[in-house]
């Protein structure tokens, strides 16, 4: 006859000391690893997100030539461009920030629709969104009293 493990299992927990109360350390150590890589997940992604979803727009300023207002026509068919993400006057509405999809767009395209508008616009600069965007953030610290 052979030997039965299930049988005498708890005559032989009992003699070896073996007792099953609580958690085994597998299952805490598997909560820990979630709760760790969870917390990490909260925090990156989040910011990956948001570095995918800015990384192809870049940031073009112009001026006009004359230092007048911006037509507000010119800004609402500068929006409706294919690639273009947004068309914002500053506080004075002398400068033009265009957002846009650098893959679509660029600021050639920008002044050839100028020139067909007849508008004298001065290319001011052009950077990477995400750079303006923590630069407007930085100035929004320092102007906060």
């Amino acid at each position: 006859m052979a030997y039965d493990l299930e049988k005498y299992r708890g005559k032989r927990e009992r003699v070896l000391g073996v007792r099953s109360r609580g958690l085994s350390f597998g299952t805490i150590a598997v909560v820990v690893a979630v709760v760790i890589i969870g917390g990490l997940g909260f925090i990156a992604v989040p910011k990956t997100v948001s570095y995918f979803s800015t990384r192809n727009l870049d940031d073009v300023i112009y001026k006009l030539e004359d230092s007048r207002k911006w037509d507000a026509a010119i800004v609402s068919e500068l929006r409706s461009m294919g690639g273009v993400t947004s068309a914002v006057a500053d506080n004075h509405e002398t400068r033009l920030v265009v957002t846009f999809n650098r893959h679509h767009m660029g600021p050639e395209k920008f002044k050839i629709f100028f020139d067909t508008k007849g508008v004298k616009a001065d290319l001011l600069n052009r950077m990477d969104h995400r750079q303006r965007q923590s630069i407007l953030k930085k100035e929004a610290e320092f102007e906060t009293p």
